[in-house]
């Protein structure tokens, strides 16, 4: 080459660029190019192909361009696995395989099928994508297309490496790579080694493995896949701190910082955490590790939190949608319904005037007539009857459908947001157990707080089991009469070590026996409840003391602390049923269920609760219970007397 001269190289983006800037009319060949620019933006500008393949959806459309919709839709679903939304881009997908198979486009039915393993092995679920994989495979062999071949070789082997069988996956990673080599497929190749990379990661072969992953990287940096880019990083950073080459591994999570920071992706942001931790805890940084894992624990709460709100998001959407269907062919059989009786009333007139000369005729071709639109009024009637039926039964189960949503929705959120975060805290102090990170002295200090914890989820678990059973299925009543001074008694000792380790002093002020006729079960969760709940708001030194006295044909009991109280503007929403739930004076967690569920249980067995409460000076919980009607008139009851446990 003659060194005194410049020479510029026309990328493919470019060059298509150049040809759509000049190819203005609204035709296939435009539909085409934008769905070509579309598919080589989407993993370097996913915002542009957005743009270009909802103009050639709509141009498609409108010229009746089945395969032109078929490819901006695909489009449109690769652009959300960008953003991680899987469910959003299998719906997509299945779609345009739909339109595919039912148009007769093979070609693209090949390339979808393989587009629908890819998605399945990104959910984790190899065994259902192997069957699009090798239908995929089969396809492209009858057309010889050597790159799409490539490319589902490459994921048959990504789903032999999740189900652990490391030969087969091999077998076919090497033969995507041959191909690859072949065309030069500089893009193809850094998914093939870096699937190579992890399989010799998962067999401890790291220097193997590092070679391979290092590859992808180059790879993915010369096709410009920042996505792959950030994967790389991350995925080399592991195998050198398994190698103890903390320093470059430090280094290279920072460049994967660097591009998640840019990508915004949160799925990478919390493995990132997770390496870091790793990292920290290999060099002996125990404490900076905790910290990381700690973060990772979060982000990895929150990832799941918006993985759950997509998925209710998803079926909220399904469910608008055939609902919407349901309603459109109600509509439509009642148009049906309205024209053929239009189209009947047109036959009576036309017959009515050809049939004026012959007064005979008439009358007896008008009688006929009556008769028949009377038979087709009573059907239209019978019709609208039944129209109305379905739209009552719908309506019902609509109602149906949204409690049970509620009570889901709720139950997920306890679980997602109150019942991990002590698991999650249990596991790390394990982690750090287990690989002798902290010493059995070290954890003992902390074994205080994890039984706390722990106790406090076990009632947090029990509220939310009966709630979710009182609100799906309904509790019966098992009313008997019983002795309840035991009862409190029992459920005092069985919470007095709870209320020793916060040094918090629970008293009973009962001297004899009492006989009710209540549910035990309910009324042993309602009394555990409030002593829990004062417990957990009273702080330590403070007193906790329980009364009782004989109120007419009732029994009233009362649990009263000296504790924080309950501020005046959420008060009412003590019983509601509105989420409500506050940190105790230790940071202890609730579920926010334990009041609302106590005043069903009083409720259901004839009684009544309330509470007076006084923010700084204390909380007092009231509730009555019938006594036994052969306790009713008991001369020897009296009110108020104490005696100290």
């Amino acid at each position: 080459m003659n060194p005194g001269y410049a020479t510029t190289v026309i990328s493919p983006a470019d060059s298509l660029l150049q040809v759509l800037a000049t190819h203005a009319r609204k035709d296939t060949v435009r539909v085409q190019l934008l769905n070509k620019l579309g598919r080589i933006y989407f993993t370097q500008n996913p915002a542009q192909t957005t743009r270009y393949a909802r103009e050639a959806l709509h141009l498609s459309d409108s010229l009746h361009y089945t395969e032109g919709s078929i490819w901006a839709t695909r489009n449109l679903a690769l652009v959300e696995n960008t953003k991680g939304n899987l469910d959003k881009q299998m719906d997509m997908t299945l779609a345009a395989l739909q339109l595919a198979e039912k148009s007769g486009q093979l070609h693209i039915a090949g390339i979808l099928n393989n587009d629908i393993g890819n998605i399945l092995i990104e959910q984790n679920n190899p065994v259902q994508a192997l069957p699009y994989l090798k239908r995929s495979l089969q396809i492209k062999q009858r057309f010889k297309e050597q790159a799409e071949i490539a490319k589902t070789l490459n994921n048959i082997g990504s789903c032999y490496m999740q189900l652990q069988k490391h030969d087969s996956a091999l077998h076919y990673l090497r033969q995507s790579e041959k191909v690859k080599l072949l065309l030069h497929d500089e893009r193809g190749l850094a998914f093939t080694y870096e699937n190579m990379g992890l399989i010799y990661l998962q067999q401890g072969r790291y220097e193997l493995s590092l070679q391979y992953l290092e590859k992808s990287r180059r790879f993915y940096q010369a096709s410009g896949n920042q996505m792959g880019i950030g994967k790389s990083w991350l995925n080399l950073a592991k195998v050198n701190t398994l190698l103890k080459q903390y320093d470059t591994a430090a280094a290279q999570l920072q460049q994967a910082a660097a591009i998640n920071a840019a990508q915004q992706n949160a799925k990478n942001e919390m493995i990132y955490y997770q390496y870091l931790a790793q990292l920290d805890s290999s060099r002996g940084n125990y404490i900076t590790a905790l910290q990381h894992y700690n973060t990772y624990t979060s982000l990895k709460e929150k990832y799941f939190a918006v993985e759950k709100a997509k998925f209710i998001a998803n079926t909220r959407e399904k469910y608008e949608s055939e609902k919407k269907q349901r309603e459109n062919q109600l509509l439509k059989a009642a148009q049906q319904i309205h024209l053929a009786t239009i189209h009947q009333q047109r036959i009576l007139v036309a017959a009515c005037a050809f049939l004026l000369a012959v007064l005979l005729v008439i009358a007896l071709m008008l009688y006929r007539l009556y008769n028949r639109q009377h038979e087709l009024l009573r059907q239209l009637n019978s019709k609208n009857e039944e129209v109305s039926q379905q739209n009552t039964i719908i309506l019902e189960q609509n109602v149906k459908l949204g409690s049970l949503n509620q009570v889901k929705d709720k139950i997920f959120s306890v679980i997602s947001h109150d019942l991990r975060s002590p698991l999650a805290i249990l596991e790390g102090m394990l982690f750090l157990l287990r690989d002798d990170k902290i010493s059995p002295e070290q954890f003992r200090t902390f074994t205080d707080d994890l039984w706390r914890d722990m106790k406090n989820t076990a009632y947090m678990m029990d509220n939310l089991l009966n709630w979710a059973s009182s609100q799906m299925k309904g509790i019966r009543i098992k009313a008997d009469d019983f002795e309840f001074t035991g009862v409190v008694r029992r459920e005092i000792e069985l919470l007095q070590s709870l209320a020793r380790q916060k040094e918090v002093t629970l008293t009973h002020h009962l001297q004899q026996p009492v006989m009710v006729f209540a549910d035990p079960d309910m009324m042993k969760l309602v009394l555990r409840n409030l002593i829990s709940n004062a417990i957990k708001f009273t702080a330590g030194g403070g007193n906790i003391d329980i009364y009782m006295r004989i109120s007419g044909a009732y029994l009233e009991i009362c649990v009263q602390d000296n504790g924080i109280g309950i501020p005046e503007k959420d008060q009412y929403k003590a019983f509601s049923n509105i989420y409500y739930s506050t940190p105790g004076t230790r940071h202890e967690k609730g579920c926010g269920l334990g009041l609302p569920l106590s005043k069903d249980f009083v409720e259901l067995n004839k009684g009544s609760i309330w509470f007076h409460s006084k923010p700084g000076v204390g909380t007092s919980f009231y509730y009555t219970i019938p006594l036994s009607e052969e306790d009713v008139h008991h001369p020897a009851y009296t009110e108020d007397v104490e005696q100290t446990a």
